[in-house]
């Protein structure tokens, strides 16, 4: 068996509250990587290191770790559940070969797990469930299976059955090899195989069906009754990374139940990098990019690496992690950014055990680690050997931010401070920006929600040891057009001891979705071509109605004139920055407000007053159905959309509505134009 054959690179996923961080901080155990385990709720988990994570008891980051099991080398990466650091997902996801998705034994699929399952399917990356806390009072096996089926449409296949439930639950059913496992130590690091108390042939024979049903070569062998323990593996393994179905375990982690069995599923049924060799890329070429795929067996020897996650340590500086696809890194290497066209030199290798670093010699195919020295590289770039290709993977999706607050320095020998921190974090975060405020001068930061800003002051003042003041958050409006039109601009201007001239026409035009710019005229050097384009980019980062940045425009350079003597790059960055903005106020510009897919879980009897209460605030109820019933309880899911700027302080008044028992998830649905009265209020003020 070849070295990439024994590697795993998974992810752990799940809801808030699922289990997620204590499932982790139990397989470190029992692989020897930590000698003792640590408490979420005690603030000595290991992988939850930051200050915020652990008052908060929650994950903020994800954190990478690595360890062996049974001869495998896996790499793990524990992320956040709580949809305000869902880029931390997206991004672990984005470089993971196979997932684990933690399910809440009482709750089954919950909301923000079917996002994390969305954001799995995308990257086509396989998964397997582990039900959690099957000792929990109204813990549900079956429950979970149904909602696996109906909510994430997928074919759940149960090769476990819990051995008791709630305060009886003592260990599980392995279906596929017909045995009791029963944990016999206190820690949970021995455990036994036994026969089997009773018979559980019906469950098997559900099993062995869903098998047939979903796998050709092991439907024949089922129905001639012609197979072993090693075709139903196989099988399940062929239908794991096919995407067809995925294994479903059971555990409770932290009644040290459960982890060993789910370490060998990993083994059994996740890939290897060898399992998916083909990547998604780009061939960059003068006149614009063409989608290619690259086989990373056939390239093995040429580097191709992906910078997924910047982070920055007091110690050592700026860590870039990324996934080495082919090839490999070794100290000192000068690799060649494709992205952004530069060469960075990798100055020191290390691998990251949550904040602790480990230096090694190298990173190779298959592997996850982290770079020292890597400068301008960030999140999203593709580091490769330089050649006569310009080749760069699939990069990360990227959400926009929905919600803005105004801070600002104590004092003025803080500013300069602060502008460094902002710059870091925002390289870390990619949701994260900020930007000043032309009119009062403020600092603008922008993030997914107020728990995600909350945080990022708090890093702020903790951390780089600032203290701010900050206003009321606010929503991130964004500024489009409804119609084509053209803007034109002719600078000429004495800029120092020279004469200065240039001309930009641009063409703006309304499309569905994001931006393009593109030069659609020959009269424009290559040289000058960045220049123009930065002034655009800079325009359209600012609107014309109340400085938001625009969306779903684009704009496109249609005539231009060049003096060879006089035109400079600066002429024509203003120039094109001018003739956009000419532009657009020619085009009937419109605000637009993120409209939020909003889930509500509440029990039945404060559905109406739940209803009545989105209804208020302009919400568009999507669909109510039964979430979940136990005996005579009766829990619904509320799906709608509601414009952001009516769910400020939601979280407070959802619990004086359902007497602290409801709970929600959001995320952004998509932006519509605001209604004019609004529209008005917003371009007087700047703001709500």
């Amino acid at each position: 068996m070849s070295t990439l054959e024994k590697i795993r690179n998974i992810g752990i996923v799940a809801h808030i509250d699922a289990g997620k961080t204590t499932t982790t901080e139990r397989i470190l155990y029992y692989t020897g990587r930590i000698h003792r385990i640590g408490s979420v709720d005690e603030g000595t988990a290991t992988m939850d290191y930051m200050i915020q994570e652990k008052e908060h008891g929650i994950t903020i980051q994800s954190a990478a770790t690595f360890f062996k099991w049974k001869d495998y080398n896996f790499n793990l990466i524990d992320t956040p559940g709580h949809v305000d650091f869902t880029i931390e997902v997206e991004r672990s996801i984005r470089v993971l070969d196979g997932i684990i998705v933690i399910l809440d034994a009482s709750a089954g699929v919950q909301p923000q797990t079917e996002t994390v399952f969305r954001q799995a399917q995308k990257y086509k990356v396989p998964t397997i469930f582990f039900v959690n806390k099957m000792d929990k009072l109204g813990a549900n096996f079956e429950l979970c299976l149904s909602s696996i089926k109906e909510r994430l449409l997928t074919n759940p296949i149960p090769i476990q059955e819990p051995f008791g439930k709630e305060d009886s639950f003592q260990g599980v059913i392995d279906l596929i090899q017909m045995k009791l496992i029963r944990w016999t130590s206190e820690d949970g690091s021995e455990y036994i195989y036994e026969d089997l108390p009773s018979s559980y042939d019906q469950q098997r024979s559900f099993m062995l069906e869903e098998i047939a049903s979903l796998d050709e070569i092991f439907m024949e062998k089922y129905l001639n009754s012609n197979y072993d323990l090693n075709d139903i593996y196989s099988a399940l393994r062929r239908i794991t990374l096919s995407g067809f179905g995925s294994p479903v375990l059971c555990g409770s982690a932290i009644k040290n139940i459960g982890i060993q069995p789910l370490l060998d599923a990993v083994i059994h049924f996740l890939p290897s990098p060898l399992d998916k060799p083909k990547q998604k890329s780009f061939l960059i070429l003068q006149d614009g990019e063409k989608e290619i795929t690259v086989d990373t067996i056939q390239t093995k020897e040429k580097l191709l690496a992906l910078c997924f996650k910047i982070s920055y340590f007091p110690s050592v500086g700026k860590i870039s992690f990324v996934r080495v696809y082919s090839g490999r890194i070794t100290e000192n290497d000068v690799l060649y950014n494709s992205t952004k066209d530069i060469k960075e030199r990798a100055n020191k290798i290390i691998k990251m055990h949550a904040n602790y670093m480990e230096e090694v010699k190298e990173l190779k195919m298959g592997e996850i680690g982290a770079i020292l020295g890597l400068k301008k590289t960030t999140t999203g770039d593709t580091l490769t050997s330089e050649s006569n290709q310009r080749i760069v993977l699939e990069s990360i999706h990227i959400p926009d931010p929905v919600i803005f607050v105004a801070i600002e320095a104590s004092s003025r020998a803080d500013e300069d401070k602060l502008f460094k921190a902002l710059e870091r974090l925002s390289e870390e975060d990619p949701t994260f920006k900020y930007k000043i405020n032309e009119d009062t001068g403020q600092i603008i930061i922008s993030g997914m929600g107020e728990l995600h800003l909350d945080i990022i002051k708090d890093r702020i003042q903790r951390e780089y040891n600032i203290k701010i003041y900050s206003g009321k958050p606010q929503v991130e409006f964004r500024e489009s057009i409804t119609k084509k039109s053209i803007g034109e601009y002719n600078f000429y201007k004495q800029v120092g001891n020279k004469l200065q001239t240039a001309y930009v026409k641009v063409e703006v035009i309304p499309i569905d979705e994001g931006i393009k710019v593109f030069i659609d005229t020959p009269e424009i050097p290559e040289k000058i071509v960045p220049s123009v384009k930065e002034g655009i980019y800079e325009a359209l980062g600012f609107g014309v109605l109340a400085g938001f940045p625009c969306t779903r425009i684009k704009v496109k350079v249609v005539e231009a004139k060049y003096d060879k003597d006089l035109s400079t790059s600066l002429a024509f960055k203003i120039a094109s920055f001018e003739a956009t903005k000419i532009a657009i106020n020619n085009s009937n510009p419109i605000l637009l407000e993120p409209l939020m897919n909003v889930e509500i879980i509440t029990p039945e009897e404060y559905l109406g007053s739940v209803v009545n209460d989105l209804q208020a605030r302009n919400g568009e109820i999507q669909s109510i159905s039964i979430y979940q019933s136990l005996g005579n309880i009766v829990i619904n899911k509320i799906v709608a959309l509601v414009p952001l700027r009516e769910m400020f302080g939601y979280s407070t008044v959802l619990r004086s509505l359902t007497q602290g028992r409801g709970t929600f998830t959001m995320e952004l649905h998509s932006y519509k134009e605001v209604p004019s009265s609004i529209q008005e209020n917003i371009i007087l003020k700047g703001t709500l």
